[in-house]
């Protein structure tokens, strides 16, 4: 029993978390818990994180159109989008996911897709059918730099109802008045999710 404590100790994980919205409720609920603002894709990450375990947390793109905007995505698999597919680490998964299911979040278990840029259209239908539940774009960059990675991602945006890829770049997206509409959804959605 010890070696599996040992083996989820919160004190060895970093969170990684690519924007301010995603990094809040972090540093709001676990402040204890060693937490990096990387960027969208990881582009402002610095160096890698200095513990055995990242935790990629933050929003995803949906793919299945049955999983709502606030589905929590556990995955046990990690794909990049030459296929390359990673496992994530078995034990924080699973207690990430008893977490999640005990907080009563709906939440799945399918692989994640990291993308180089938002998937948007007959590319969500193509991932789908390749068994991907969702999408984001720095989780299998991760698994590169430390030996056990884990993610949780809440679905934002789904086939139903996509998102701009203008949103990669927020600042721009929102002084473009042809994005204000999906500004006005995204203040009040986003918030529910991080």
């Amino acid at each position: 029993m010890e070696d599996a404590r040992a083996a989820l100790d919160p004190d060895d994980v970093t969170v990684v978390a690519a924007t301010a919205n995603e990094a809040r409720p972090v540093r709001r609920l676990v402040p204890q818990l060693r937490l990096v603002r990387a960027g969208i894709g990881l582009a402002d990450l610095g160096a890698a994180p200095n513990t055995q375990v990242a935790f990629s947390v933050g929003l995803a793109g949906g793919f299945d159109p049955e999983l709502a905007p606030g589905t929590v995505v556990i995955p046990r698999e990690v794909a990049r989008e030459d296929g390359v597919m990673m496992a994530c680490d078995a034990a924080w998964s699973a207690a990430l996911q008893c977490a999640s299911i005990r907080l009563d979040f709906p939440t799945v278990t399918e692989p994640l897709l990291c993308a180089a840029a938002l998937v948007t259209h007959a590319g969500r239908a193509t991932w789908f059918a390749k068994g991907f539940a969702a999408v984001d774009m720095e989780t299998a960059l991760l698994t590169g730099m430390v030996p056990r990675v884990a993610a949780v991602r809440v679905i934002l945006d789904t086939p139903l109802h996509e998102i701009s890829p203008a949103w990669v770049h927020p600042r721009r997206a929102a002084a473009d008045p042809r994005n204000w509409r999906e500004m006005a959804w995204l203040a009040r959605w986003v918030p529910r999710y991080t």
